[in-house]
């Protein structure tokens, strides 16, 4: 990646990260898609070996 393309990365991250802290209608919408994507990831057999650990 660039640097435009990490400093625009690292913005988009940052700014995720606290709409979750704030409990914020995007934080929801986020967290609702991670768990859409667990739900979908666990149907197809999928299994985090470095949880299980």
């Amino acid at each position: 990646m660039t640097d435009e393309e990490k400093s625009r990365w690292m913005t988009q991250e940052r700014c995720r990260r606290q709409a979750q802290r704030q409990q914020t209608p995007a934080a929801a919408a986020v967290d609702a898609e991670s768990e859409r994507v667990e739900r979908k990831l666990e149907a197809r057999g999928y299994a985090p070996v470095k949880q299980l650990r």
